[in-house]
């Protein structure tokens, strides 16, 4: 009994050029995921400072700087 699931399926050849394209792709989405994450949260620190939610510079300044 050599293999009892039948045959094995060919291997997949992965060239380098494949492999090149997969990692730049790959980091190229997670610089975008980050960039869009981070414009979301600029966007809504900017929307919560325009609302008056979020303290200001000088605030935090004058917070920070006080004995």
């Amino acid at each position: 009994m050599a293999n009892e699931h039948g045959p094995l399926p060919p291997r997949a050849r992965l060239s380098a050029g494949t492999a090149f394209k997969a990692g730049f792709f790959g980091a190229f989405g997670a610089l975008a995921f980050g960039l869009l994450l981070s414009l979301v949260v600029v966007v809504a620190a900017l929307v919560l400072a325009a609302l008056g939610v979020l303290p200001g510079v000088a605030q935090l300044f004058q917070a920070v700087t006080t004995p």
